[in-house]
Parts: C-alpha cells; structure tokens; sequence
C-alpha cells in the first residue's frame, strides 16, 4: 500500500485492502463489495481515508474478485477472452446446433470419432474399466476437461438445460451410448462439444484450436461468470 496522498481519489480504493479498484467493475463485483461494505464500520487510515474495517469473513469474498478483476480480466482481454457474454442468446445457439448433436447421439456415421470427449471416455474405459469410467472417480478426471471454457459456470447451467430439453434422456437408446447413461453422455459429450461449437463460433477457430482455448479459459470462466442462483 502507498500512503495516501493529494493526487489519489480515495474513492478509487478499495476501503479494506486500499488497493486502486478495477477501472470497470462489474456488477459482481460491485454487489460483493456494498454487501461487504454494509457490514463494515469506518476506519481511517493514512494509506485511506475512507477505509473501512469488519472481520474478514465479510470482506475475504469481495477482496479475492477485486484481485480477479484487476490482475486475470486484463490478461483473459489480452487472449481475446470476452468479459461480457450475452448469455440470453445461448439456449437459442445451442439450439442452431441440433443437427451436429443428433449425428453424435445417432453416431450413424461414426460422427462420435470425431469427438474428443467421446474418445477420451472410450480411452478411460479401456483404462479403468466401464464400471469405474462412468463412476466417481472417472466423472472427476474428466470434469476439468469438460467445463465450457470462458462460458464459466452460468453457460454451462444454460447449455446443460438446454441440452436436456433438446435430447430428453428418456430419448435415448441405451445401448448405442453404452458405457455412458443418457444423462453421463449429455454432461460429458454434449455440453462440451456445444460449448466448443459456440467458442469456435465466436472465435472463428478451427477445431483442435478452439480445444485448447476452451481448456484454457476453464478457470477464468468459472470466476468470471458464476452461476450466482444457485440454492
């Protein structure tokens, strides 16, 4: 922290750690912080005149989005990694993509060699045995490589629903998608590859290039865009 002086505006700190706040914040951001802030009771100090104090269970949340937003959505710009995603747009994008999914779920033309997410459980299965790549643990070690990339946690709530309500797990046949049940191949085959599909779209990458961005971003997309409904 650097004392404060003239030239700072103290209300472009934030009032626990006095650290410059993001220049455009987002209202996740910004929902965290009042919500710290109403908890909170003055306390000025030479590094901020307008600094606050509370426990740090209060303000621990608001201060680690502060340090996302200031140091990560700066680098994920640099890679073209968006910050804004109109997410009202996604049911109906991943709806464009029903005859691409279909040919995967029917595989009539043995669309699913195509898929690394199909040939990664098939590797898993020869592996660890049907039993265990469509168990816990096999869930687990694929989960990092499912996750929809900078669509974040709210994107993939969005495309799994979607997905659901496109392919009804009831419409599937069983033993066409063996070792996976419907809903295993939906989570693990579907929402991946039509997050791939939306990311190549907004890129315009090819394929093993949009892979690796999706891989990428996981992380940030997780944090950037959580699914704040939950419970």
């Amino acid at each position: 922290s650097v004392f404060f002086g003239e030239s700072v505006d103290p209300s472009s700190l934030c009032p626990f750690c006095d650290e410059k706040l993001p220049l455009n914040p987002s209202p996740f951001y910004r929902s965290l912080l009042e919500a710290a802030r109403r908890k909170a009771r003055p306390d000025p100090r030479p590094t901020n005149p307008r600094g606050l104090k509370a426990m740090m269970g209060i303000y621990v949340g608001s201060c680690k989005r502060h340090r996302f937003e200031a140091h990560q959505i700066p680098e994920a710009m640099a890679k073209g990694w968006p910050t804004d995603i109109n997410f009202g747009k996604v049911r109906e994008r991943v709806e464009r993509l029903a005859g691409g999914l279909a040919k995967l779920v029917r595989d009539e033309g043995n669309e699913r060699e195509e898929s690394i997410y199909w040939t990664t459980v098939v590797m898993e299965v020869r592996k660890l045995g049907s039993r265990a790549a469509s168990g816990v643990m096999g869930q687990f070690e694929s989960f990092e490589k499912t996750q929809p990339g900078y669509y974040g946690e709210l994107g993939s709530m969005i495309i799994h629903q979607t997905l659901y309500n496109m392919f009804p797990p009831s419409s599937f046949e069983p033993q066409s998608i063996t070792p996976l049940t419907p809903q295993e191949f939906i989570q693990r085959i579907l929402v991946p590859e039509a997050a791939l599909a939306l990311i190549m779209e907004d890129t315009g990458q090819d394929r093993a290039r949009a892979v690796q961005t999706m891989r990428e971003s996981a992380g940030y997309g997780v944090a950037m865009f959580p699914d704040t409904n939950e419970g």
